[in-house]
């Protein structure tokens, strides 16, 4: 029997995506800064802990196939069995040794699929039925994505992590005012958050992750993978990957009740080394957002959305062909604001772009003063958007997906004091 669905309690999942990414190591996110504590904590808790690797001992990624984990953040509270819980949160995780490549997949928990052997139902529910083994069967039976191994998390390790590395840095689009932020005394934590820059530290990530009041769950999707880009930018910043991966079998015999995975701790430490310096533009960023799916109610009345086929096959080709290795560039229209006080910046920016080929036809000043240069994706062209990027001497985390059908342009560059003319 399912149980009574409610507000999301696990974000752990954010942090763990770095398993398939270029932060791709659950040991190496929660490692970084936390080994001799995680080692106490052992001895204390399980007694004596693993021995650390031999990193010389330690063979490099053997296989040469493209490899997809699904993500599994489940909606547990305390004394429930973590195996008869829905999933909240949905990704899967690829990377491919060959091209050097990776990609996250985000599904809303509200798509309404056929599970196998089982008849249409709420995507979220396929964890209930038969667990991980069984979530990942749903995932290839619905998208055609073979799925190798899964990770599954009931852990808010995201607060200590975000915490330990100083915080992470985030642009948020636009004012939050949550009164229903919910919290673990199911009560109220109402949550604020103003647009602009924000240097977030782990509690406020975790409510930015989380909210979902005032937008829906495409928002929060969004909000989970720029988290997960902050993250990565604060790791591949430093060394701190390599000197902890040989203690990962102690800090993961440490989490062992919060994370499950059938992956070992050397495939694990196998998989970081083999993508920790795989570059941002080949990260592929993918949802299964309001461009692929329809509302719809179901028999019982519930509110649940159905996925439109045609436009699924269009986004796994995206997450198996990021940006930076595509063989055909998108193309769209673009529009400038000039978000400083240098006079002609904008007009500037539009003649160089031209230079490259793109289509500039909007110029105007930003409504107000911007300190970073961001490129907001206005109709689903995150690829077109993260090819300005990368003309523009940009990082991926300046492009930020801002859904606007009324928009003439596909993509609109604010200027900000950082902005460099190329």
């Amino acid at each position: 029997m399912l149980k009574p669905r409610r507000n999301p309690n696990t974000y752990i999942v954010i942090a763990v995506i770095g398993v398939a990414l270029a932060v791709l190591s659950i040991v190496v996110l929660v490692l970084a800064k936390i080994a001799r504590p995680a080692a106490q904590r052992v001895r204390a808790q399980l007694g004596t802990p693993l021995p650390p690797l031999v990193m010389s001992e330690v063979a490099s990624w053997s296989g040469a196939e493209r490899v997809t984990v699904l993500l599994l953040g489940i909606d547990q509270r305390p004394n429930e069995d973590p195996r008869t819980t829905r999933t909240d949160t949905m990704m899967v995780l690829t990377l491919d040794p060959r091209t050097k490549t990776a990609g996250m997949l985000s599904i809303p928990r509200d798509l309404y699929v056929p599970l196998p052997d089982r008849g249409q139902e709420r995507i979220n529910t396929a964890h209930v039925y038969g667990g991980p083994a069984y979530a990942m069967r749903t995932v290839e039976y619905n998208f055609g994505i073979p799925v190798q191994h899964y990770v599954r998390v009931n852990f808010t390790a995201l607060i200590t992590l975000i915490d330990l590395v100083g915080g992470i840095e985030i642009y948020n689009e636009r004012d939050i005012d949550d009164p229903l932020y919910p919290n673990e005394s199911y009560g109220y934590d109402p949550f604020k958050l103003a647009a602009g820059w924000h240097s977030l530290d782990g509690a406020t990530a975790l409510k930015y992750a989380r909210t979902r009041h005032g937008d829906s769950d495409f928002y929060r999707i969004r909000r989970q993978q720029q988290v997960i880009m902050a993250l990565r930018e604060k790791f591949v910043s430093s060394d701190a990957v390599t000197k902890v991966l040989p203690n990962a079998p102690a800090i993961l015999q440490t989490l062992n009740e919060s994370i499950v995975t059938d992956l070992s701790h050397v495939e694990l430490v196998q998989l970081a080394l083999l993508a920790k310096d795989i570059s941002p533009e080949k990260i592929a960023r993918v949802a299964i957002d309001e461009t692929a799916v329809q509302p719809w109610t179901t028999p019982g009345g519930g509110s649940v959305v159905i996925p439109i086929r045609d436009r699924l096959r269009e986004l796994r080709e995206q997450l198996f062909n990021p940006a930076g290795v595509a063989a055909t560039p998108e193309t769209g229209v673009l529009g400038i604001q000039n978000g400083t006080q240098t006079p002609g910046l904008a007009a500037g920016a539009k003649a160089a772009l031209e230079a490259k080929g793109y289509r500039v036809v909007e110029v105007s000043d930003a409504p107000k003063t911007a300190a970073r240069t961001l490129i907001f994706d206005r109709k689903g062209k995150r690829r077109f958007a993260e090819q300005v990027a990368r003309d523009l001497g940009l990082p991926a985390v300046a492009v930020l997906s801002s859904a606007d059908p009324q928009s003439a342009v596909d993509v609109v560059i604010v200027l900000g004091d950082d902005y460099v003319p190329r």
